[in-house]
């Protein structure tokens, strides 16, 4: 397929959202613009119009200058380094080809490949987190103990305590997983340093974003076989609604 004339221009914006610790959900409340719609237009699969870019440009601090000088191809984005010192987590394979993601800490371990034996909450977190994507997490109250949640949370939620974490807010809650739970800033009637302890887990749910429109499907090359390059129809076709064709009749035959 041959690389679009706004590729390098997405690119770009993508790459410095990238190593602003913008995702998608943040990028697109940060300029006012409808978060599936934008994922679309930076997708490819939707256009850009000049509103829009104006729009994100002031969210990635990108000046005129930065536009006029664009290169025809710009490169991807390098992949973050194996310590996990890259910006924002990102998705990519692992030396043995399975599916594996980079660390949401940037200072962290970067993430193991998926692993069904290992532990299933701390991987769809990371995978959440990854995509950028809301997260809704049910904890089992009984299980938070000291976790740094204040006493008169958990007692309106004496079973279950229910966590939304919204994909624009991801880099605002600084998510840092540790051996013994998931770290995160949450607020109540202020900001908390809380640890989720993995055993306080119950459910994980993911709110994914519909995916792109698919491409209009392109005519048959036949289509247009039957018609003159005047735009006429060729003989036996249809012109005003009569037939342009000889139209044979046959007399019914009468019986004696």
């Amino acid at each position: 397929m041959a690389t679009r004339p706004s590729e390098p221009l997405l690119n770009l914006l993508r790459t410095v959202a990238q190593k602003k610790g913008l995702n998608t959900a943040a990028l697109a409340k940060a300029a006012g613009i409808e978060r599936a719609h934008l994922k679309h237009v930076l997708s490819g699969a939707e256009a850009l119009t000049v509103d829009e870019l104006v729009q994100i440009a002031e969210v990635l601090e990108i000046g005129a200058g930065d536009l006029a000088g664009l290169p025809a191809e710009l490169t991807a984005p390098e992949p973050a380094p194996e310590d996990g010192g890259g910006k924002g987590p990102e998705l990519m394979r692992s030396r043995r080809g399975g599916a594996a993601l980079a660390t949401v800490d940037n200072d962290g371990p970067e993430m193991p490949q998926l692993d069904p034996y290992g532990n299933h909450a701390e991987q769809i977190l990371k995978l959440g987190l990854a995509l950028g994507i809301d997260i809704y997490l049910l904890l089992n109250s009984s299980e938070l103990g000291d976790c740094g949640v204040p006493r008169a949370v958990l007692q309106k939620y004496p079973e279950r305590l229910p966590i939304h974490l919204e994909a624009a807010y991801h880099r605002h809650h600084d998510p840092s997983f540790l051996p013994g739970g998931l770290k995160l800033k949450l607020s109540f009637d202020a900001l908390y340093d809380c640890t989720l302890p993995w055993a306080a887990f119950h459910q994980v749910t993911l709110f994914p974003l519909p995916p792109d429109p698919p491409a209009a499907p392109e005519p048959p090359p036949d289509a247009h076989a039957r018609w003159r390059s005047n735009g006429s129809p060729a003989p036996g076709g249809v012109r005003g609604g009569r037939a342009t064709g000889r139209l044979q009749l046959r007399r019914r035959r009468r019986w004696p």
